[in-house]
């Protein structure tokens, strides 16, 4: 059965697409197969797998994001059938992002309204990501589902991160991370409630849909520190003093609110903490691998040099450890 996964953190800057797609393809490394979904409209995930010219053709064959969803921004119909991009020799599939899916934000967040008073076209259009997702995973044997989206509390995200089964927190330990940890878990826990109200007023009214809609309880999965930086052999001063802050902060912040709705809702892949690792900060070579268009543990001796050859070898361990960790799990 499929698994969808969101990368989510209220803060920009934190490693997010760089550290969903290396994932995605360490997971695929391991056997599985894997499909990503540029939910982003800066269309950076897409980016990092396929150049501009077949963006453009994706884009020209009317088989982005946006086009699966244009139908229902005119008015004219529901979802439409989109083929997803194959990279070349992988089982790895990608809906290519769209920066025109930001016209699809104003008609989400009416039909978000129209959700919560029981309207049919409201659950039609905030269950059309997950719809579009559950199609093609279906139509291409798909093991897990990686998506990338914005770092903000919109409509198209809400719609997102509510047809996700489960989701990590990739952050910098820092003061403003920390703000956008409070702003998760109370509008998390918001939404979700929301939603699970409204479905369930819809069902008792014994009304019924021609569709399938999300559940609407994705689990919290763990958290990642990113950008992890070792100077001496030891942490810095700075990066230490935050770190040790972490814990409480998910406990207060993400567990203790959706154990409040849920106690499922929150998973533990880590042997008692929610933490799944550290992963440092790889400088040079992470725009190198965009550049390559293919993860930083599969550059080899002719991309890199010298010492730089460690760090590959070192996340490709990281990032083989935590794909493991998350198939036996998830």
């Amino acid at each position: 059965m499929v698994k969808k996964i969101v990368l989510f953190n209220n803060k920009g800057g934190v490693g997010k697409t760089t550290f969903l797609f290396h994932l995605g393809y360490a997971l695929e490394c391991l056997g599985k197969k894997i499909l990503f979904v540029d939910l982003d409209p800066q269309c950076n995930l897409s980016s990092s797998i396929c150049n501009d010219e077949e963006i453009d053709k994706m884009w020209n064959t009317q088989n982005s994001i946006y086009h699966a969803v244009e139908p229902l921004i005119k008015g004219t119909g529901d979802i439409k059938e989109i083929k997803p991009y194959i990279v070349n020799g992988r089982t790895i599939r990608l809906i290519v992002g769209d920066l025109r899916l930001t016209e699809y934000e104003e008609l989400l967040s009416t039909a978000w309204v129209e959700s919560l008073a029981g309207n049919e076209i409201g659950f039609r259009r905030t269950s059309s990501i997950f719809r579009i997702i559950e199609d093609i995973s279906n139509a291409n044997d798909i093991d897990y589902v990686l998506m990338d989206i914005g770092p903000n509390l919109g409509s198209l995200n809400r719609c997102v991160l509510l047809s996700c089964d489960y989701f990590l927190v990739p952050l910098v330990p820092d003061l403003f991370s920390f703000r956008g940890l409070e702003n998760i878990g109370i509008t998390f826990k918001k939404w979700i409630n929301d939603w699970n109200n409204a479905s369930n007023r819809f069902k008792e009214e014994n009304k019924t849909l021609s569709f399938h809609i999300q559940n609407g309880k994705p689990v919290f999965a763990g958290y990642i520190n990113q950008q992890f930086n070792i100077y001496g052999g030891k942490e810095t001063k700075t990066w230490k003093y935050w770190t040790d802050k972490v814990p409480q902060m998910i406990e207060n912040n993400l567990v203790k609110k959706l154990k409040d709705i849920d106690e499922k809702m929150v998973i533990d892949l880590n042997d008692g903490s929610h933490k799944l690792g550290d992963f440092k900060s790889y400088h040079s070579l992470a725009p190198l691998s965009q550049q390559k268009r293919k993860p930083i543990f599969e550059l080899d001796n002719q991309d890199v040099i010298g010492i730089h050859r460690n760090s590959v070898k070192k996340c490709g361990k990281d990032f083989k450890e935590l794909a493991a960790k998350i198939i036996r799990n998830i």
